[in-house]
Formats: C-alpha cells, structure tokens, sequence
C-alpha cells in the first residue's frame, strides 16, 4: 500500500518541482533585469569634464586675444558633443592660467573625479626648452604659463614655481583619478612631446585607459591660421566638432585632415615671406599625430549634432 501511496504522489512532486523551476526562472529574469538596469544607470551617471588652458603671456609675439579665441571655440564645440554642462567646464585663460591657477583647479579635480569621470584636457600654450648644464642629460621641456615677464631662464621659473615641466604636468594629470583621460597639446612646441608621455611616466596609472593628440608631428611646427586670429588645429577640431557625426577618433582624423591640407599654402607663404628654402627650414607642414593604445577615442560616441536631433 505504501509503494502504491508514494507512487500516486509522484505527480503532485513533479508539479511542483516545475512550479519551482519556473519560479526560479522568473527569479534569474527579474534579476538580470535589475543588473541591467543598474548598469544602465552608472551609463547614465558617466560624467564628461573638459579642462582648458590656454595662455599667450606678455612677451609672446602673438596677441593674448588668439590663446582666448582658440580656447573658448574649441570648448564651445566640444561641450554639447559631450554632453558637458556649465559645471563641467574648466577653463584657465591667459591671467588665469597660471601656475598656480593650474595647480589649484587640479588638486580641485583630484579631490572631486572618479572612475565614473572622463576627462578631456585642451592645452594651448607656448612650450620651452629647459636647460640642462650636464652633457649626457636631454633637455626637457616646460609649460610656459602665464607671468607678467618673461622669466630669466626655465630654470629659474621652474624653481620658483612660475612655469611647470613637462613632467610635472603629466605627473599632475596622473594624480586626477578620473576613469578615463584624453590629452590634446595644441602647442608651439607640441611635436617635442613624446607621445607616450603618459604612458611612460613614472606615475602612470596602469590599469587606466589614456590618449594624447598632438598639434603636429615629429620635427613639425604648428600654424595659426591664415588669419593669425587661432591655431590652425583649434580651428580645424572646433570644425570637426560641429560637423561630423560618429566618435571621437573620427572627429579627431577629420581635424587632422583639415589641418594638414590648410597648412600647406600657409607654409608656403611663410617660407616666401621668409626667404627660407626647404633645406635647413623648419618644417611647418603640419600633421597631428594620435597616440592612443587603448583605443578609447574610437569606443567613444559623441552626442549627436543639434541639426541630427531635430531631424
């Protein structure tokens, strides 16, 4: 009898184990479905900073109104392609882009970004050579940031805090933990720079992903534009931001484009003003190089243009 009983009981068991089964499915669904969201939510929370510095001191034979203009159109371009309020914005201009300017607004970002942030840095500024008095040491090069005159030598700027090397700036932008970092030096001096100036610096945050663009290639000066009212890159990114659908690496190679076929004919007129001839002459077709081993700029989608949203 109690085999028959145990045997008659077979299917309320089965019933139930599938009871239990679709439960346990719905379970794993509505779990997924959070996990989902919640990464759709830490989407959502990914926050874009733009940091701009751009100075053209006293001394420099440019007016201080092309360091203004070429900062306030790129960052006028890139804020809405990425999506980055007022809040956002980091901006230090001629007498506002001082050393110490510089040193307060990053221990500010230091204190302030996360692996949550991106962080976007647009650098134009003259750049210096640093003396060195040993035979066997390369010379580096400095940051010449904003003074009312010029400083004696890099040297002496670099001990009283004035200008900032190279290596301290990269050493400054290391310690932001933001989650992720693009570097575009849009300088005089720019094609100094090695590429892998973050990468290999002894700061550097291996597990974070970093890009850096220059202004111009190696051995390559850069240009203002034919108007000499902004650099010929600034001119050329802000273009690209306003007109190219896609991702930054695509924005960034139309920009390169743009200025390589600009600089052409202001390089020719220079060398004629000039009475310079190829040989021997700096090398002013220019060319901005990428160097992004992570390939961040690629993975990253701007925000459409306004023009796209309407439609």
């Amino acid at each position: 009898m109690t085999a028959i009983a145990n045997r008659k009981r077979t299917p309320s068991k089965l019933r139930w184990l599938a009871s239990c089964s679709g439960l346990f499915t719905l379970f794993l669904a509505v779990l997924f479905h959070s996990l989902a969201v919640a990464r759709a939510g830490e989407a959502e929370t990914f926050q874009n900073h733009v940091l701009a510095i751009g100075d053209c001191p006293p001394w420099n034979p440019q007016s201080v109104e092309i360091c203004r203009h070429s900062i306030e159109k790129v960052v006028s371009a890139f804020a809405p392609r990425l999506e980055a309020g007022p809040d956002s914005l980091h901006m230090l201009i001629n007498e506002g882009a001082s050393a110490a300017a510089l040193k307060r607004k990053a221990t500010e970002l230091a204190n302030r970004l996360g692996p949550e942030d991106r962080l976007f840095i647009y650098a134009n500024l003259p750049l210096g050579l640093e003396e060195t008095t040993k035979p066997d040491t390369a010379p580096g090069y400095v940051l010449e940031l904003w003074a009312e005159e010029k400083p004696a030598t890099a040297k002496d700027a670099i001990g009283d805090g004035t200008w900032i090397s190279v290596s301290a700036f990269a050493a400054m932008i290391h310690a932001i933990p933001a989650g992720k970092v693009v570097l575009i030096l849009d300088a005089n001096n720019s094609h100094a720079i090695n590429l892998q100036l973050l990468e290999n610096h002894s700061t550097d945050l291996k597990d974070r992903p970093e890009a850096l663009v220059s202004s111009s290639g190696a051995g390559q000066s850069a240009n203002y534009s034919a108007d000499r009212t902004i650099s010929l890159f600034a001119k050329h990114l802000a273009l690209a931001l306003g007109e190219t659908e896609g991702n930054l690496m695509e924005v960034i190679q139309v920009a390169i484009s743009g200025t390589r076929q600009a600089a052409i004919p202001i390089c020719a007129a220079l060398k004629e003003k000039n009475g310079q001839s190829d040989t021997g002459a700096a090398d002013c077709n220019q060319v901005p190089e990428i160097y992004d081993p992570s390939e961040i700029l690629g993975s990253f989608k701007l925000a459409p243009l306004p023009e796209q949203i309407q439609n």
